[in-house]
């Protein structure tokens, strides 16, 4: 089981990254059933990391604009396993996707610091 907290009205879970000869780290993601990819992280995020480019992708913004988004790929620890997972260099904030829930149960309690849950099927 996977477990976050609501904050700001926002569901976030810790995503803990595992790059190369390096200790793992969390980054706070916001569940976003909206959005049916894996991941998001700004562009500067990606950068520091050194995650490879692994392709680009076409892709329509909230504002109806049309934008070449970089896709990268990342290891991250997943219910306890390692998974290779593409990340889109967008935005501002880090945003998890639907498509990273595929097996998964989402429970949210949408109040100040309410329980945020992902349970396996």
């Amino acid at each position: 089981m996977i477990q976050g907290r609501v904050v700001n009205g926002r569901p976030n879970i810790q995503v803990i990254f595992l790059l190369p000869g390096q200790p793992g780290f969390g980054i706070d993601f916001v569940v976003d059933t909206g959005f049916n990819d894996y991941l998001t992280l700004p562009q500067q995020a990606v950068r520091l990391m050194n995650l490879p480019l692994y392709s680009s992708v076409s892709a329509r913004l909230a504002d109806n604009s049309e934008s070449l988004l970089p896709i990268y790929l990342a290891t991250i620890q997943w219910d306890g396993e390692e998974k290779v997972v593409p990340v889109l260099a967008t935005g501002m904030k880090p945003l998890l996707g639907t498509s990273l829930l595929k097996g998964f149960r989402l429970e949210i309690d949408f109040e100040a610091n309410g329980l945020v849950s992902i349970f396996k099927l």
